[in-house]
């Protein structure tokens, strides 16, 4: 039987390109489809909001034309979150927030930003 992440990480891997594009929270951000989807399915609107949040950022300005953001959940729930401007831990990063809670399910995930838009792996 599918655990509920297994089923998630299923149904994220069919987004291989996008067909619309989502107002992230400030509208600063457009979602392609997979990243609408979880922020929907999983309700974290609050890790866009994160990403959306530290735009102004040089360092993040500075490298948008591709970064890998990357959340981490611990066993406690904590959780981390970070941009990097390519590999995770191989490469510069560029922004780093820990929280001491969260609901999301997945204990290690990846996505993109390139420019303004937020984008699954699988849709790159």
């Amino acid at each position: 039987m599918e655990t509920e992440q297994e089923t998630l990480l299923r149904d994220l891997s069919n987004f291989t390109g996008t067909e619309n594009y989502y107002s992230s929270t400030f509208k600063s951000l457009n979602l392609t489809d997979g990243i609408h989807y979880l922020r929907e399915k999983l309700n974290c609107y609050w890790l866009i909001d994160i990403v959306e949040s530290v735009q102004y950022l040089a360092k993040i300005r500075d490298n948008k034309e591709f970064i890998v953001w990357k959340i981490e959940v611990k066993e406690d729930k904590s959780f981390k979150v970070t941009a990097w401007n390519d590999t995770p831990y191989k490469s510069e990063l560029l922004y780093k927030q820990e929280g001491k809670y969260t609901d999301f399910i997945l204990k290690d995930f990846e996505f993109y930003q390139e420019q303004d838009v937020l984008l699954l792996k699988t849709e790159h």
